[in-house]
Formats: structure tokens, C-alpha cells, sequence
């Protein structure tokens, strides 16, 4: 037996004869492929339920369906399938109101995060829609529902 048999795809000799036979390496090059399909597989189910994000800065106050924001920094996260979402408004670490979603498609991304209000008859305004940065896409605040926080 050649003791300096040649391993395929390495370039190097065996010093104690022990070559890979070419149904091994073949194995080897499946499982690998296998694996690498098996985690990509894995990584697209995992962006599928990962929570969305964003950020607000309030200049004005504003509420979220009987909820009052004051002016400050926010934190924007939802989730969901589909069109329909459930919206997490927080302040710091706190929840300060949940509430469900409409995902509407854009043709263009959002130049910035930005939002939309409409002014009540007592003057006070309501947040009605958010513009996620970069996001072809816009968050409509559904009206009829109530908050759970």
C-alpha cells in the first residue's frame, strides 16, 4: 500500500496510507451541503417571526386611542403576519400602549421616521400613521380598537 496516497481536494499526502475513498468524500461534501441548507432554512423561518423596529422623536403631544404621548424619544416595535400587526409604542423600557396595525405598501422608501396626526375639534391630535426609515411600507393606527395598555 502507498503510504503518500493523495487526499482529493486537499493537496496533501497521508503519511499513514489513510486516503479518503471517494464515496466518503462524497458524503462528507453532502452532509456539508446538507447542513448549510438545513441552516439557511432555518435563519429565513427565523427573520419570518422577528419583531420589526423603529424609532419616533415627539415634538408635540399627541394620543394613541385615549392614550397621551408627551414629546420625547420612542421606541416603535411590531410584529405579525400578514397586513395585519400589533403596534408596542415604548418609552425607556415601558409599554406605554399597544395597538393593532394595518401594513400598507409604498412604492418608495421613507426618507426618515416620520409620522402622521390629525387635529380633533378640541384641538388636541392623534397618531394615525408612522413612516418606518428606509421601509417601503407605512404603519396605519387602526381606529376602532382599543388599547391594551
Amino acid at each position: 500500500m502507498d503510504t503518500n496516497k493523495k487526499l482529493r481536494g486537499w493537496g496533501r499526502t497521508c503519511p499513514a496510507g489513510h486516503g479518503l475513498g471517494e464515496s466518503k468524500e462524497k458524503k462528507m461534501k453532502l452532509s456539508r451541503i446538507g447542513t448549510t441548507v438545513v441552516a439557511g432554512m432555518l435563519l429565513l423561518a427565523a427573520g419570518a417571526f422577528a419583531q420589526e423596529k423603529g424609532s419616533l422623536n415627539l415634538t408635540e403631544n399627541l394620543s394613541v386611542q385615549g392614550k397621551v404621548l408627551t414629546p420625547g424619544n420612542y421606541k416603535l416595535q411590531w410584529e405579525g403576519k400578514g397586513p395585519n400587526v400589533q403596534l408596542n409604542i415604548i418609552r425607556g423600557k415601558e409599554i406605554v400602549a399597544t395597538v393593532p396595525a394595518t401594513i400598507v405598501s409604498s412604492a418608495t422608501a421613507n426618507y426618515a421616521n416620520a409620522y402622521g396626526a390629525r387635529t380633533e375639534g378640541d384641538g388636541s391630535k392623534v397618531l394615525e400613521v408612522y413612516y418606518p426609515e428606509g421601509k417601503k411600507f407605512t404603519l396605519e393606527l387602526n381606529k376602532s380598537e382599543t388599547a391594551n395598555n
